[in-house]
């Protein structure tokens, strides 16, 4: 039997990787009602040595990063795969195009270094030459890390190339003065930047046959958490350098902007357009469906239903969810946690309560009014009465105006495949049960 102080570690939230992901993987796709990992798969095996841009969307907490994991897994005998994250490596909130390509730099020299590549000499001279322009040397007064430093004996190598442009990301996401100045002195020379970015790439792909591998893949994580304004910033005005890199990439793209009047345009810049679907609890009638098994059985194979008083508790958490794999973990932790606080060995339905309370106050938070330059831009009566409506819908289809961005991203409305129809999160529906009790019920599953 699973205790409930094993809970938290074994429901983090963090994705499955490592020997969890073989231990707890579990193919949700019947759930989810369509499965977009196979043709990725496919195309990315057809086309090792490519150069695809590919944008890859979902609900964010929806399991996108540990099915990438498992991608990366399914590929890696063929692949060298880059994974980074702008949440652990960037600063999201300040987030500058040209910091991609910063970053990409550094762990390509990782990658040469980790895989012991032997790279053409030329090259390291070049981006030497390259960081020892008037404008690259400004950034390393600022960064205190020039890469070779006038007479010193230094040994060229992949790890000094790699420190030098990690040191100059972590100073950017120090401070927004010297971001400021690292970006206004980068954009002059990037077109250079990102030519000797796609040379170092071409040496690695060359060289790829002698650890056994057919390709290269860099895997841009956490794209999707970004705010919706800075994402368009991102996308929209700038997918045609983003999408420069010779090689395979994927990036992660947020759910608001895949229904933003932009989309088309920003779609038109990549080379392919893939959507994990949420896990349905129900379908648009109401009736169950197999996501709601799908999600017990991802539970019950990490705890059992043991530390669940009834076993049959964990239904309830799992139809609160909406399918949205982050709050499902989210609440059965705060209730393990709300069960030791009163030492129990097992999780309660008062347990249960407590963290549903807890979930609908976080989310009753994030419908506040949006302001920009102190303006109001959406109120919160907006957000509300777009929610009822949707709430109260037969077609569950909703016109994609700004409020319905916002409230997309924030998980207040959780898309679904077949018919493309939408729904309000099970824990809003509570909040408009109490705001409009006249007409909204609650949403109860038919059997």
């Amino acid at each position: 039997m699973v205790s409930i102080a094993e809970i938290y570690d074994r429901l983090s939230p963090e994705p499955l990787q490592g020997d969890d992901l073989k231990r707890y993987y579990v193919d949700s796709f019947a759930g989810r009602g369509d499965n977009p990992m196979i043709s990725l798969k496919r195309l990315l095996l057809s086309k090792p040595d490519g150069k695809l841009q590919i944008l890859f969307s979902g609900y964010r907490g929806c399991g996108k990063s540990t099915e990438l994991n498992e991608l990366q897994r399914e590929i890696s005998d063929d692949f060298i795969v880059l994974n980074f994250s702008v949440l652990k490596d960037l600063d999201p909130v300040n987030i500058n195009y040209v910091e991609l390509f910063v970053i990409a730099m550094e762990k390509l020299f990782d990658v040469v270094d980790k895989h012991n590549i032997r790279i053409n000499p030329q090259l390291f001279a070049s981006v030497s030459e390259w960081s020892h322009s008037v404008e690259i040397e400004k950034i390393t007064k600022l960064t205190g890390d020039a890469l070779l430093e006038a007479g010193a004996e230094v040994k060229v190598s992949a790890p000094l190339f790699a420190r030098f442009f990690a040191k100059m990301r972590a100073s950017a996401n120090a401070s927004y003065s010297t971001k400021r100045t690292i970006i206004e002195n980068i954009e002059p020379r990037l077109s250079d930047f990102i030519s000797h970015c796609n040379a170092l790439i071409r040496e690695i792909k060359s060289h790829l046959p002698e650890s056994g591998k057919k390709g290269l893949i860099i895997i841009i994580e956490d794209l999707d958490k970004l705010s919706v304004e800075k994402a368009e910033e991102l996308f929209f005005n700038h997918s045609h350098i983003l999408s420069t890199l010779q090689t395979h990439v994927i990036f992660t793209f947020p759910i608001s902007l895949r229904h933003h009047q932009k989309a088309t345009v920003i779609k038109g810049n990549f080379d392919e357009d893939f959507e994990l679907p949420m896990l349905k609890v129900h379908d648009k009638q109401g009736k169950p469906f197999l996501g709601r098994e799908a999600m017990y059985e991802i539970i019950t194979c990490r705890t059992g239903t043991a530390c669940f008083e009834p076993p049959e508790l964990v239904y309830e958490f799992i139809d609160i969810s909406g399918g949205c794999l982050r709050d499902l973990f989210r609440m059965i932790r705060n209730a393990a946690d709300n069960a030791l606080n009163n030492e129990r060995e097992v999780i309660t339905r008062v347990d249960y309560t407590k963290s549903f309370f807890k979930l609908r106050r976080d989310y009753e938070n994030t419908i506040a009014e949006k302001r920009v330059n102190n303006e109001v831009i959406t109120s919160v009566a907006e957000y509300y009465e777009t929610l009822k409506t949707l709430a109260l819908s037969t077609t569950k289809k909703v016109d994609n105006t700004e409020a319905v961005l916002d409230l997309r991203q924030n998980l207040c409305i959780l898309g679904y495949n077949d018919e493309g129809w939408c729904d309000v999160h099970p824990v809003v529906r509570t909040i408009l049960c109490e705001r409009f009790p006249k007409e909204v019920m609650p949403l109860t599953l038919e059997a």
